[in-house]
């Protein structure tokens, strides 16, 4: 993706955005949704410093507006430009096709394909949702950690990976680790590399 790096992008305006947006949303704990999109906005300007970073935070405040939210791709593109709104775009998931295939292989598949931006995006997502696992049920954690292992895994062998992608998934490894200590849901070391799919 080709991104004019001096596009302005007013954050205020994508926070308030964002925030009215998620309004009455609440994360499994309570908390307002909108800690969400903050968080990993924060996470992509610790593992992403760049010339974009403006443009590269407001997509990350927004990721989950067309997904979760009645929220255009036209809405967003008039309001913040091409650039944000495709960076959003690149995010959503569609609601039919995990229902085919899987979520777990269908997120692979996309990670896989996203531009370098946008994955630093997803990345830093899920970094997040595997941090905030406070109020997750036993077996959603369970589910999300396997989910997650499959889809960093899928994605180090099937694409060249940025240092800050790398790194991203290095936290996210340490994470599951983590979680791995306290809740036992595997007896070896967490999987480096999966020989599932390799086509």
């Amino acid at each position: 993706m080709h991104i004019n790096s001096n596009e302005l992008v007013d954050l205020d305006k994508v926070l308030a955005f964002a925030r009215e947006k998620h309004k009455g949303h609440l994360r499994l704990d309570g908390s307002e949704y909108i800690t969400h999109p903050i968080r990993v906005s924060e996470l992509v300007r610790k593992y992403k410093p760049s010339s974009n970073a403006n443009i590269l935070a407001a997509g990350a405040l927004l990721h989950d507006v067309l997904e979760d939210t009645y929220t255009s791709y036209r809405e967003l593109k008039d309001l913040f430009g091409e650039v944000v709104a495709s960076l959003v775009m690149e995010v959503t998931s569609s609601t039919y096709v995990p229902k085919l295939i899987g979520k777990q292989l269908y997120l692979a598949h996309k990670m896989r394909y996203m531009s370098s931006y946008a994955l630093v995006i997803k990345l830093a997502d899920r970094l997040d949702n595997v941090t905030d696992i406070s109020a997750l049920p036993e077996e959603k954690l369970k589910k999300t950690f396997f989910d997650t292992i499959y889809m960093v895994n899928y994605i180090e062998n099937k694409r060249i990976l940025t240092d800050a992608q790398s790194n991203l998934i290095k936290a996210i490894r340490e994470r599951l680790n983590t979680i791995n200590e306290q809740f036992a849901f595997t007896n070896k070391g967490l999987v480096q590399y999966t020989d599932i799919d390799q086509d």
